[in-house]
């Protein structure tokens, strides 16, 4: 039974000696400060306003401008932007392509 144990020892250690090696030769791409992501919108007058007010719903202050930022940003700054609210970026984005759509 001592070799059944040894190998059952050796399997376990192999798997979180792979699983360690696989974890450091993933390159993870890094994510953008904050003021990276806040300074496109903080340029928009209004803008920071609308956006908060998106938060509850209210996405009447979202206007071209402010979409134009916000489609410029990559899409690792939502929830940066929007950290309690996960769908927020798809309905801001939804909202802007119809926005961009009317000032056409």
């Amino acid at each position: 039974m001592e070799t059944k144990q040894v190998k059952v020892m050796f399997l376990i250690l192999s798997v979180i000696m792979a699983l360690a090696c696989r974890h450091q030769s993933e390159a993870q791409s890094p994510v953008p400060s904050p003021e990276a992501c806040f300074a496109p919108i903080k340029s928009v007058k209004g803008c920071p306003e609308a956006l908060e007010r998106v938060k509850y719903g209210d996405f009447k202050g979202l206007g071209k401008d402010c979409c134009h930022a916000i489609n410029g940003l990559p899409g690792d700054c939502f929830p940066i932007i929007f950290p309690q609210k996960p769908f927020a970026a798809y309905f801001v984005k939804r909202h802007c392509r119809g926005q961009s759509a009317d000032f056409s």
